[in-house]
């Protein structure tokens, strides 16, 4: 039997939620200060630096599907209670998602961060699903996890039945080919020092990167899954009843890890070699068995040790809810996630990019961990004095008026 969600019929906040949300930005806090480091540092040497494959193996995509999931659960917390109250929420859910869409558009366009478009996006996809049983949302998320080379196999199913192996091959080079042209442009125009010609080149890669990606994007819908699936399992709302529940997750995020890990190529392996199909005398054989061999349908995938993070901090609140109060600082910047990561992703662009000071290539990589974690205690102490006066943060609170479409009230009630 499925507990009932804490907060399903009221407004009470799930506080373990603004943890994992806190936690999840300091890890992505590392990786977004990892993308700026000396040249020399993380090329000058003919084997991979050990910080960046300790990067790569616990911190690239960790956070990242961590921050997302909790995007999904907070959708489905507001579908929830939405629907235990009896009210019809799509008009207020879709201006939502506008919202997330508009701030998602200013990060992408303006200071060149894509994620909270693709969650504005993919959140349309979480409203007919809403009342699908559980079972069926556990089979949507397998499928959705492996739909990339679903997708690509079945194109090339489609293409040998029709004869037509060698077109689809060029149409791919054609669309690759397209892409790398608008990424080189938009990376030239990021290289000047005019904040005017950095936008305008971003803005017009948003079209070819949204278009080439468009089943890429679909990650972020799998990641909503699984948190949509955790939040209907009860974990976060009852750890300490769903226990077993939490470690086989967690057991299954790491087995999934490790295999992606040392059982497939690394990152940045090269890409599906599409010249052989057209030699191959069964084409989609080859397809769908050198996409079982590279990634294993994207399956078991390193991301899934976000499992692994999030079960060791709901097991600890399940067993002792002091818990919370030694995760304080984490839940502090958690309930601001929205108005944390706009800022840091804002003084990250001006600090690094010519426009702005110009140090990109300049971080020595044994100041990641000082500038990360420096820069999220300034944001959880700042957050901290926020909320001792005002109930929402900034970003939080226009996202919030919105979505209600009129001003809420934002002092302390």
């Amino acid at each position: 039997m499925t507990a009932t969600p804490l907060g399903t019929r009221g407004t009470e906040r799930i506080e373990v939620l603004d943890v994992l949300r806190g936690i999840a930005l300091l890890g992505m806090y590392f990786v977004h200060f990892s993308y700026y480091v000396e040249a020399d540092a993380a090329s000058g040497s003919q084997t991979t630096p050990l910080w960046q494959r300790l990067q790569w193996w616990f911190f690239d995509e960790r956070f990242y599907t961590m921050f997302a999931m909790l995007f999904g659960i907070g959708f489905a917390v507001q579908l929830a209670r939405a629907d235990a109250r009896g009210e019809y929420i799509v008009p207020r859910y879709l201006r939502r998602l506008g919202a997330l869409a508009i701030f998602g558009f200013i990060a992408h366009g303006v200071f060149g961060f894509n994620v909270l478009l693709s969650y504005a996006l993919w959140g349309l996809a979480l409203l007919p699903i809403r009342r699908w049983s559980t079972r069926a949302i556990a089979v949507l998320f397998l499928v959705a996890s492996a739909h990339q080379p679903l997708y690509f196999v079945s194109r090339v199913a489609i293409a040998e039945a029709r004869g037509r192996v060698a077109e689809f091959v060029a149409d791919q080079h054609g669309a690759r080919q397209s892409f790398q042209r608008a990424q080189q442009a938009q990376k030239a125009a990021a290289e000047s020092s005019d904040l005017g010609t950095v936008v305008a080149g971003r803005i017009r890669f948003l079209p070819h990167f949204y278009r080439q990606f468009a089943w890429n994007a679909g990650g972020s819908f799998t990641l909503m899954l699984a948190g949509l699936l955790a939040f209907r399992l009860g974990v976060f709302h009852d750890p300490a009843r769903k226990r077993k529940t939490i470690l086989w997750a967690m057991l299954a995020g790491a087995v999934s890890f490790v295999i992606a890990t040392w059982g497939f190529p690394l990152p940045g392996a090269p890409p599906m070699d599409l010249e052989a199909l057209t030699t191959s005398p069964e084409p989609t054989r080859l397809a769908a068995a050198t996409l079982l061999a590279n990634h294993g349908f994207r399956l078991p995938r390193g991301e899934w040790l976000a499992f692994v993070y999030i079960g060791v901090v709901l097991l600890l609140v399940g067993h002792d809810r002091a818990w919370l109060r030694r995760f304080a600082p984490f839940a502090w910047a958690g309930r601001m996630a929205l108005t944390n990561y706009m800022t840091q992703i804002m003084l990250l662009d001006i600090t690094f990019s010519p426009y702005g000071l110009g140090l990109d290539g300049r971080l020595a990589p044994r100041w990641i961990p000082v500038c990360a974690v420096g820069l999220f205690a300034a944001q959880a102490i700042f957050a901290r004095w926020w909320l001792s006066r005002y109930e929402y943060g900034p970003f939080e609170w226009a996202w919030r008026s919105i979505t209600y479409w009129r001003p809420v009230a934002i002092g302390k009630r």
